[in-house]
């Protein structure tokens, strides 16, 4: 039976925004920043250039959307390790130091320690990851805004550009590092 006269297909944006930072995920890490084009998104995601263009206006915004969802995920990822952990002083900075070395999956496949090193050379996209942790931090200032929770922070920044030398294979933490900085984050530290 053929729809009605001036039936049309339901647009789902959120589906097709989803599809697109997902496309532009996948080929950061599979052929880097500077080689992303929207012609490739477009193709992967099955959308038409103008499809792409109305959700991400430019490629920078596009690339913007991958950050974003980086930041959602690891705001949830975050979150629910913050949910698990009965000690509110250094909270946050505790789960920042296990978010910072596990394994996350943007999309299930995607790995996001291959997007950020593919992104450290941008600095707008910098700045929004920069703005990110800060403003993080002054939602837990009254818990997490000490000189011994930055010093854990800056200590898993440290360890994980460390670990970026080693894209395929990065090293652990080691177990003695990971305990002594969970440590600085306990009260009277």
């Amino acid at each position: 039976m053929l729809p009605p006269i001036g039936y049309e297909r339901r647009k789902e944006p959120e589906k097709v925004r989803a599809a697109l930072i997902a496309a532009a995920a996948q080929l950061i890490a599979e052929r880097g920043l500077p080689r992303l084009t929207v012609d490739a998104v477009a193709r992967a995601a099955g959308v038409t250039k103008g499809g792409l263009f109305h959700h991400f206006p430019t490629k920078q915004d596009l690339v913007r959307g991958v950050l974003g969802a980086m930041v959602e995920f690891a705001d949830a990822t975050i979150d629910a390790q913050m949910a698990t952990d009965p000690e509110p002083h250094g909270r946050f900075t505790r789960a920042y130091l296990d978010g910072v070395f596990a394994d996350h999956r943007l999309d299930g496949t995607t790995s996001s320690r291959t997007l950020c090193l593919a992104m450290l050379a941008d600095p707008d996209l910098q700045d929004g990851w920069s703005g990110w942790v800060e403003g993080r931090v002054a939602i837990h200032a009254e818990t997490d805004d000490n000189p011994a929770c930055a010093l854990v922070r800056l200590a898993a920044d440290g360890a994980w550009l460390n670990s970026l030398q080693h894209p395929d294979h990065p090293p652990p933490l080691p177990v003695e590092v990971h305990d002594m900085l969970m440590d600085l984050t306990r009260p009277g530290r």
